[in-house]
């Protein structure tokens, strides 16, 4: 049988306050190929295979079994958004297998209730800036963000790796409400900042007082290269995703040199192995590429 080639971005949530809700595709992906009718051993431990079978299952078809081929050019366990990129493509060839059953909609659910929350797996499967949600009934309710600022992201990604149930798991099961009203502000901000094209407003909107104080102590460098990347002009900076990777938003493409330089000269300093890299946003979201 011929197989399914198909590609997904990698992603970052959050964007500061926006905690299980706010979340962005980046011009980096990994590829898929997949041939059905080999039935490979791990369909249960490898993601990308239980989100192929989760399909088959909606649907009430037999699971052919699947040998697929990676190119994995999303780290792992970084917060870069592998997971949901996985889930992606599982979904995504599995319907293409079948021919095309279920809608985009129906694909984002099970995207969902797979990876837990909608964060990344909305725009890993949407492209673009999303603000996305499950309803009371498991839904998933999203929808775009348009932006009216020219951003690029500037990441530091560490070699060491942070995986995310733990980072989900440190998180306190209440917060003041204080705290809460601060992010529901702050989120709110970011979403304003983006569509109405004001820069001046990301460095606050940003801020995070549900996620970051907890995960940074994961890699305590990295207040030292949040601080840095705004002292060197970014827009924005904020840990992506679950972490350990930091990134920060720029608005010029001298924003985005500088903000790397700063994140090498103080890795350099600090003596921490990681790798600096600029990524555009991307509108594109996973697709079958043949």
């Amino acid at each position: 049988m011929s197989s399914i080639v198909v590609r997904a971005p990698a992603t970052s949530a959050n964007l500061g306050a926006g905690f299980d809700c706010l979340g962005m595709a980046l011009d980096l992906w990994s590829d898929v190929t997949a041939t059905p009718g080999r039935l490979a051993d791990d369909d249960e431990s490898n993601l990308i295979l239980r989100a192929a079978g989760a399909v088959y299952d909606l649907v009430g078809a037999p699971y052919p079994g699947f040998e697929i081929h990676c190119t994995n050019r999303i780290i792992f366990n970084r917060g870069l958004g592998s997971s949901a990129a996985a889930i992606a493509c599982g979904v995504l060839f599995a319907n293409q297998r079948l021919g095309r059953p279920l809608s985009i909609a129906e694909l984002l659910d099970l995207a969902a209730s797979l990876e837990g929350h909608p964060d990344n797996v909305a725009p890993c499967l949407l492209g673009g800036v999303r603000v996305a949600l499950r309803t009371d009934g498991g839904h998933v309710l999203q929808a775009r963000v348009p932006l009216a600022i020219d951003l690029s992201a500037v990441c530091f990604v560490p070699d060491m790796h942070v995986p995310t149930a733990h980072a989900r798991g440190i998180l306190p099961s209440q917060v003041s409400l204080a705290d809460a009203v601060f992010n529901v502000g702050r989120s709110s901000l970011m979403v304003a900042a983006l569509t109405s094209g004001d820069a001046s407003l990301l460095a606050e909107a940003t801020r995070d007082r549900l996620h970051q104080p907890f995960r940074l102590p994961l890699f305590p460098d990295g207040a030292t290269l949040l601080e840095a990347a705004m002292q060197a002009g970014a827009a924005g900076a904020f840990i992506s995703g679950a972490g350990p990777t930091v990134m920060a938003l720029c608005a010029s493409p001298a924003q985005a040199e500088s903000v790397s330089a700063a994140f090498e000269s103080v890795a350099a300093r600090v003596g921490v192995a990681g790798t600096t890299r600029q990524l555009a946003l991307t509108d594109r979201g996973a697709h079958v590429v043949s």
